[in-house]
């Protein structure tokens, strides 16, 4: 334990007495000059180290003894840890790395610097102070001492997926974004198909027995059912339209029926017509466009936005008027509390939703029926896609998109 008086911090030694009173017994004290920042110990060693902003210095708290001091040019983020065995310390440097230090004769001196493959939000020594390991929401990683680079991993690199439904709900086909391979589940038996695409794919859409993807460059059909069997014919019933504009942006979101684009540059929106191959009106916002999305029945056109600096978003609700010239009409502008959800606006309070902020629970009109584990968990409600009862989350730590159906 350590505590302030005036300007020295006393760390106290105590130990645990479950039979007698008092239950903490102070067995050893030690004054030394004041320090900032987060404190750790070795009890082996009776090293001491503090970490705030930039700095780092460890001392030997029976004598005061400075043993290593230096200032990162960036700053850490986490408390530094003593190895069991008062051999190492270790701390984060930027970019989820650790930097570990060696109890040397003459002060700590680097040892390694290990580099980790994901974020990470804590990290531990093993038993045996040959190994880290960190974790997250994401994954675990273990990091060896002997190998800076070597890494053994239970997390995944994070993906962001992109999923369609069929109109009955009795088909799925999903695919990585930019990625060519697209996996068709069939609901009815669960058998898995696959098709792999000439080029990457940046939305997907099915409208009746037919997939649509684009990757802002060109538009790619096929039907994907012949005599209801799911995969013959598709090869040789593969449509592909070159896109007359050029969408200088991965901020575009491909409508329901796949007859328009909407794509964001900058500030502004842009409307396309793939069958006319023009442009049909726009509208302007006042920040940075984070999101696009239609309505279910292509009547309007939903846009995240967030202002200059960031500080606050809102959600634009325009309505598309396709006999008119421009076509957005009718725009609403709805303040976001916390960039969250498209969920909690548009799904009425009696169907599920995602509960906001921590996005813990779904909940519906009879409170909480489903907690979500954390590595399910999405950091903002785009991420999140319902079509009926099917709960749809689209980006995380996983190989493939997490698919919930509700029966209500």
């Amino acid at each position: 334990m350590s505590s302030r008086a005036d300007e020295e911090l006393i760390i106290n030694i105590q130990k645990l007495q479950q039979t007698s009173d008092p239950l903490l017994l102070t067995i050893e004290s030690f004054t030394i000059p004041f320090q900032n920042g987060e404190f750790c110990f070795s009890p082996v060693s009776f090293h001491a180290a503090f970490l705030y902003g930039e700095k780092v210095v460890i001392l030997d708290v029976r004598d005061s003894k400075v043993l290593f001091r230096i200032d990162w040019v960036q700053p850490h983020y986490s408390p530094g840890r003593f190895s069991p065995d008062g051999c190492f310390f270790a701390c984060q440097t930027p970019h989820w790395g650790i930097c570990i230090l060696e109890n040397a004769s003459k002060g700590y001196m680097p040892q390694s610097n290990l580099t980790a493959q994901l974020s990470w939000d804590e990290f531990s020594w093993s038993p045996t102070s040959t190994s880290i390991l960190c974790w997250s929401s994401i994954g675990i990683q273990l990091l060896h001492l002997d190998n800076c680079l070597g890494l053994t991993t239970t997390g995944r690199t994070p993906h962001d997926h992109l999923v369609a439904y069929t109109a009955d709900q009795t088909h799925i086909a999903s695919v990585r974004r930019w990625d060519t391979v697209i996996t068709f589940l069939n609901l009815s038996d669960a058998t898995r198909q696959t098709v792999t695409m000439n080029t990457p794919i940046s939305d997907i859409k099915i409208v009746d027995s037919t997939i649509f993807v684009t990757n802002g460059k060109r538009l790619v059909s096929w039907c994907f059912m012949t005599g209801g069997q799911v995969g013959s014919g598709w090869d040789t019933k593969r449509e592909n339209k070159v896109l007359s504009v050029h969408i200088p942006t991965d901020d575009f979101a491909l409508s329901n029926n796949c007859s328009q684009i909407a794509f964001a540059v900058e500030q502004t929106v842009f409307l396309y017509d793939v069958k006319s191959q023009k442009i049909l009106g726009d509208f302007v916002t006042d920040g940075h466009i984070t999101h696009l999305q239609f309505a279910s029945d292509g009547s309007q056109l939903w846009s995240i936005v967030n202002s200059i600096g960031g500080k606050t978003s809102k959600c634009y609700h325009v309505e598309i008027e396709r006999e008119r010239n421009p076509c957005f009409a009718n725009t609403t502008i709805t303040d976001l509390e916390d960039e969250w959800s498209l969920d909690s606006l548009f799904r009425s309070p009696h169907e599920c939703r995602i509960a906001r902020n921590e996005s813990e629970w779904v909940s519906d009109s009879r409170g909480n029926i489903l907690w979500l584990p954390p590595n399910w968990r999405i950091g903002r409600g785009w991420s999140a896609r319902w079509d009926g009862n099917f709960l749809t989350l689209l980006n995380g730590g996983h190989p493939e998109p997490i698919i919930i159906e509700f029966k209500l």
